[in-house]
């Protein structure tokens, strides 16, 4: 064995004690940030009684050129990223106070998510208030004696100038919570530090006693936690196989390295709910508690989890430009939410047809299923869907009984958009490219070597680009305008026969739809709407005998039969005479050729992952 031997004269004392010093503040730092130390920006996130539905929050601002100022802004956002929707989150916020050096200060509030603190006189700043949550959704906060779950927008009250600073969480569950899971790194025992404000926004939270599943994939830690008010039933291998199936289909379309270091799904089991949000390094998703048990309904949680896992890309990553980074406080106009949301809903589809989970043929039954959806709704020969993604905040989130007549949806023409231009790729290419090379691309391009987002001109390019032609008069004819698709030229492109035709050819419909006896929507060209049925009304009878559904109405009738419907209007009866048309609906048929040709075989396996 050697000894060394340290030579401690002065000088060497010196540095020896300068570098040990040195050391000791990189070792200890970590335990000082996890306090808050050195930290701008600092939150304590407490819940002592959580069946109360509220969260105790502490915020404290320690930065000196802020506390220099004679006042500091507070802000709450107003929208959660994602979800295009003003939602005034401040309404939740109750008994705001501010202290500094131990003493309550002036907290005044200067407009509806806004406080202006003074009187801190270069002292760190706390404000506190308590947040009610009680919204189950993906997007909101919620509390109650089972579990906690945090979005950040919300929640979090910022102040701009600290919005790209470190962010320090310091979660503090209740005595009966034993986990905290996020997408954060953890500094301490359940702290948690966010590198900027966003990427705080950008991290649900959840708290409870969740089971949590892992595994690897792709060289990428996941992680699923998983809350549900009773024990769940079902085979955790196979969801996991399945959940890895997807997460290999989804980096496969953008290829290189996965962008995470870890990821997280939270998934609710909750009846009757869907939906999900999309996070840059995690995701949040709803099902019911039985969707392991039933076919369909897993198959539709494994297309929202593929939609979710897909956005970390598409969305989070790629983006229009105006989608990052974001003003919490007001609309983020963009005419691209058909290829942000409606490329993912596709992109679902696919993921599962690529991961094997859903066949061939179920592929094609989703796609017809798709176009019909936006076929049978007249808003789409109203509304263009770039319009519909600019709108989005005043219509899609704000439907009313007349939306599906002035109105088409960005996810599911958006759908239907990136289905056609995939098609119009592979073929004009014999199976070379597809739309992942557009995605591609534009990631590789904007997002990995500036981190910027797309302006709408760079993606209609990069279309035209991949595919080889220019593609503005598709672009002009079916994102800009209203015109109908010519399916049966497109789909012959891969070999499919596709014909749009009549639903029920010959057989008339009534078109209106509500619940009990009231009516809640009328459709455009239906019976009900040409000859005056309103939205409210009460139908009575139908040629005098009592209604009973409106699946009956037309029950054994044809078109041109005359009815009579007696409705009950503003406490007044009316007999509205009724002449029934032809039902309007159509589906469209798909049908592949199966063709010889070896070009067209090359074209069809390429658009079918075979």
């Amino acid at each position: 064995m050697t000894i060394k031997i340290v030579d401690l004269s002065k000088s060497n004392f010196l540095q020896f004690m300068s570098k040990y010093f040195a050391l000791l503040a990189l070792l200890t730092l970590p335990l000082a940030a996890a306090f808050g130390a050195s930290y701008p920006i600092s939150y304590e996130v407490s819940m002592p009684e959580p069946h109360t539905h509220y969260f105790e929050i502490k915020v404290k601002v320690e930065d000196p050129q802020v506390l220099k100022a004679d006042h500091i802004d507070f802000k709450m956002a107003t929208w959660t990223p994602g979800s295009y929707l003003i939602r005034e989150y401040a309404k939740n916020i109750e008994s705001l106070k501010a202290t500094a050096g131990g003493k309550e200060i002036s907290a005044v509030k200067t407009s509806k998510n806004t406080w202006k603190v003074t009187g801190h006189k270069g002292q760190a700043v706390e404000v506190s208030y308590r947040l009610y949550a009680f919204e189950i959704s993906v997007r909101t906060n919620f509390l109650d004696a089972s579990h906690g779950y945090i979005n950040g927008a919300p929640t979090f009250l910022y102040v701009p100038q600290l919005m790209n600073k470190k962010h320090l969480v310091k979660i503090i569950p209740h005595a009966s919570f034993s986990k905290v899971s996020v997408a954060l790194p953890e500094v301490s025992k359940n702290a948690f530090e966010a590198e900027n404000f966003d990427l705080l926004v950008d991290s649900p939270f959840e708290i409870g006693n969740h089971e949590i599943l892992e595994f690897e994939a792709l060289g990428v830690k996941h992680k699923i936690a998983n809350y549900s008010l009773e024990p769940l039933v079902y085979d955790r291998a196979k969801v996991i196989e399945d959940y890895k199936k997807i997460v290999t289909a989804s980096h496969s379309i953008f290829g290189g390295k996965h962008p995470c270091k870890e990821y997280l799904f939270i998934v609710h089991h909750l009846p009757g709910a869907g939906g999900g949000l999309e996070h840059l390094n995690s995701t949040t998703c709803m099902t019911s508690p039985d969707a392991y048990q039933n076919p369909g309904k897993y198959e539709g949680f494994l297309g929202l989890i593929a939609h979710e896992y897909f956005h970390l890309w598409n969305v989070k990553r790629l983006r229009p430009i105006a989608l990052g980074p974001f003003d919490y406080e007001n609309e983020n106009y963009t005419n691209m939410l058909w290829v942000s949301e409606g490329f993912t809903s596709y992109y679902q589809s696919d993921i599962l047809r690529r991961a094997n989970i859903i066949s061939t043929d179920r592929m094609l039954t989703m796609l017809a299923g798709n176009i019909g959806t936006i076929e049978n709704q007249y808003g789409n020969k109203v509304q263009p869907v770039a319009e519909s993604s600019w709108d989005a905040w005043i219509k899609y989130y704000r439907s009313n009984e007349n939306s599906a007549n002035s109105t088409v949806s960005y996810y599911n023409k958006g759908g239907v958009l990136a289905n056609i231009l995939n098609m119009i790729i592979i073929s004009n290419t014999k199976g070379e490219k597809s739309l992942d090379d557009v995605l591609k691309n534009l990631y590789n391009n904007l997002y990995l070597k500036k981190d910027i987002g797309f302006t709408d001109q760079q993606f209609f390019d990069e279309c035209s680009k991949v595919a080889g032609e220019d593609l503005t008069p598709f672009f002009q004819k079916y994102v800009f305008g209203t015109e109908t698709i010519d399916y049966t030229k497109y789909f012959n492109m891969v070999d499919v026969d596709a014909k749009l035709e009549l639903s029920n050819p010959g057989k008339p419909s009534f078109g209106a739809m509500g619940r009990g006896n009231k009516v809640a929507r009328v459709d455009y060209g239906t019976s009900a709407y040409i000859y005056g049925i309103n939205v409210n009304d009460d139908i009575l009878e139908v040629d005098g005998v009592p209604f009973t559904n409106f699946e009956k109405v037309v029950e054994g009738k044809k078109v041109g039969d005359k009815i009579n419907v007696t409705v009950l209007r503003a406490g007044t009866k009316i007999t509205l005479p009724i002449t029934l048309v032809q039902d309007p609906r159509v589906r469209i048929n798909l049908k592949p050729r199966n063709s010889a040709d070896p070009t067209a075989q090359k074209i069809f396996k390429k658009w079918m992952h075979l």
